[in-house]
């Protein structure tokens, strides 16, 4: 297949849905299908050369609703057809009402994807998607929860709507060695939690946790690896800190390059947010054998299997997180079943190869049967 994939802008290939972006093109290039990525504009990341293993364009679209736009999109339109292009992926807000409105053709086939519950359409009505719903040949979502969400908002039929799964690559957790040690006693409950820090994450949670952990009785440290996106957010997880006197048990590492290497580390990983889609730092816990604590939101249920991977708790009931972490920490045998069971469901379900090819199904298929309420391609 000769395939596009279009692209608002690429900030990064180092994690979330930009890293899946480049894994699959990598895939789809090595199982020798002909791809290009588009980016509506450049940032700075893109704009002095960055390695990509495809040819890499940008149509320097600033302004969606713009005369120039149309013109921009209608040449590439016509620069795709000549091309003889056969579908186009777009990612991101942008691109998924673009591609549809100006790349759609009789013979060319538009898919867009939605990787979240709901951001897609801060700033963008789901109407406007709604209305782009003829033009689109497939939305392929990357878990159940995102596209029950998708098909309510847009009134999406299930014969267009589809699932495929990200996939994680392997990782030796000790191949860039584990780095300077984190945690200050080696009887404590070692907990951490990978995720930008701000709101939608509910940081503050785990460190109350920490905090109600220690009253009674437990030693805990935490350890924040992620860009702290809030200040204001920052600011307040910082003087609850000072004000219960969490200095010494809580670790802020920042943005880490490749946060794997420092799970082997922790006892249990912590995710435990509002909001998510389908979230790589569940993948990456389970890979490295970690037990995770999640959050019943959005497609955590489809990787964390209750009592099996690890354990679900509603969002925002830190009594319960605090209890689900103490239970976990006096159960040595229950964390390990539950890391060997979630390296053994990322391995069989969530590889590349596995995400590579459930994309070249959905590309590839012509008739689309109604499965649990959309097309799967996972699993």
């Amino acid at each position: 297949m000769n395939i596009v994939f279009l692209v608002d802008s690429l900030h990064s290939i180092a994690a979330g849905s930009e890293r899946q972006i480049y894994k699959l093109v990598e895939g789809l290039v090595s199982s020798n299908h002909q791809v290009k990525l588009v980016l509506l504009r450049h940032t700075a990341f893109t704009r002095g050369g960055f390695d990509f293993p495809c040819p890499v364009e940008c149509v320097e679209v600033t302004r969606i609703a713009s005369l120039s736009a149309a013109r921009k999109m209608l040449a590439l339109r016509k620069r795709l057809k000549g091309q003889s292009v056969d579908l186009v992926h777009a990612y991101f807000p942008d691109s998924c009402l673009l591609a549809p409105l100006y790349l759609k053709s009789q013979r060319l086939k538009v898919f867009t994807s939605r990787r979240d519950m709901g951001l897609i359409y801060k700033g963008k009505p789901a109407a406007l998607y709604r209305l782009l719903r003829h033009r689109t040949d497939g939305v392929i979502s990357n878990s159940r929860a995102v596209a029950a969400l998708v098909r309510r908002k847009e009134h999406l039929s299930a014969h267009a709507s589809f699932v495929a799964y990200n996939g994680i690559e392997p990782y030796e957790t000790g191949s860039e060695g584990d780095g300077t040690p984190i945690y200050r006693s080696p009887e404590s409950i070692k907990l951490i939690l990978v995720a930008n820090i701000k709101p939608v994450k509910r940081t503050l949670d785990a460190v109350k946790a920490v905090g109600r952990l220690m009253e009674k009785g437990h030693s805990a440290e935490l350890a924040l690896v992620g860009e702290p996106q809030d200040k204001e957010y920052v600011e307040q997880i910082k003087a609850y800190i000072a004000e219960f006197g969490l200095e010494r048990a809580i670790h802020w590492l920042g943005q880490v390059r490749e946060p794997r290497r420092l799970l082997r580390q922790a006892d249990v990983g912590l995710l435990i947010s509002e909001s998510e889609g389908l979230s790589n730092t569940l993948m990456e816990y389970m890979q490295a054998g970690l037990p995770a604590v999640a959050s019943n939101v959005g497609g955590n249920p489809e990787l964390v299997e209750d009592g099996v991977t690890g354990k679900l708790i509603a969002k925002g009931q830190v009594e319960e997180l605090v209890s689900t972490i103490s239970d976990l920490a006096s159960d040595g045998d229950l964390k390990k079943a539950m890391g060997e069971a979630g390296k053994r469901k990322i391995a069989e379900q969530f590889s590349i190869t596995a995400m590579v090819r459930h994309h070249e199904d959905v590309y590839s298929s012509t008739t689309r049967q109604k499965r649990g309420g959309a097309n799967e391609f996972a699993g």
